[in-house]
This record gives structure tokens, sequence and C-alpha cells, in this order.
């Protein structure tokens, strides 16, 4: 199918909707406008590299070759995801107006966001020690006052 819908185009309709209010959020509410900065900041990536591409010809090598190529350039897996996933609503859109019949995302499962590093994990454990110790003082110290207060009693 050729929609001769170029990809930029159809995410500019989009952000125009949004910002209009006539396209919602995936959950049905309006986007508020930090999220749409962070559409606006994430689509641009796409519009970039992939823009003057017809909407309906793009596949989802196509979306895994610019993930590659932001990854390539420094982008954190965490903004990379948030591009794809902006992307998601861009296709939810094309196919409502009927100009695509599948989204080249499905199946593109999101980045796996990765845990925390040795060290921050370390860091971690030795703040909710401390905390815990400093809880175990302050019950310690309580008892104690009761139980001196208990003797003199």
């Amino acid at each position: 199918m050729r929609s001769n819908e170029e990809l930029g185009s159809v995410i500019a309709d989009f952000l125009d909707g949004a910002r209009a209010g006539v396209v919602r959020s995936p959950g049905g509410s309006p986007y508020t406008s930090a999220q749409l900065r962070e559409l606006r900041g994430a689509l641009t990536h796409v519009t970039s590299e992939l823009g003057d591409r017809d909407v309906a010809e793009l596949r989802s090598r196509d979306v895994r070759g610019l993930v590659a190529e932001l990854g390539d350039a420094g982008l954190s897996p965490e903004r990379t995801a948030a591009i794809v996933d902006a992307l998601r609503p861009v296709y939810a859109y094309a196919m409502e107006r009927g100009m695509v019949t599948t989204s080249p995302l499905v199946g593109l499962a999101p980045a796996a966001s990765e845990g925390p590093t040795p060290t921050a994990a370390v860091l971690q454990l030795g703040e909710q020690l401390a905390r815990f110790t400093g809880r175990l003082m302050v019950l310690l110290l309580v008892l104690a006052a009761v139980g001196l207060a208990v003797a003199l009693a």
C-alpha cells in the first residue's frame, strides 16, 4: 500500500492535532504541554532520518536501523526507547485515518531498561542500611526511656 504521505507530514499533522486537542494520548486524555514537548523532541529525530519516507512503506527494519543509528550516535537506550514510543501514537493516528494498514512498530519491543550499576546498587544498599540503623537506634532509645520511666515509677 502506498499512501503518498511522507512520514514527516504525518508527524506534523499528528502534532498539530495533539496541540489542538483533537488527537488524544493513548489513555484518551489531551496531551499536556510537557508531553507535547517530549513528543516533538523525540519525533524530531524520526523526521530528520525518516521523514521523507512514505508512511505506508516504512518497515520495522527501518525503525530498527534508526534505533541502531541513534545508539551509535551516543543516545542512551532510554532516550532511544522514548523516540520509538513517541512514534507509536503517530502510527495509531495514521491507521485511524486509513493511511496505513499496519505499523512498523508491531513486534518491536521497547528497549529493556538497564539495572543500576554495581556502584549505584551498593550505594543504594548503604543508604537503606543507614536509614534502618537510624530507625533502630531511635527505637532502642525509646524503649530504654520507657524502661527507665517504668523502673522509676
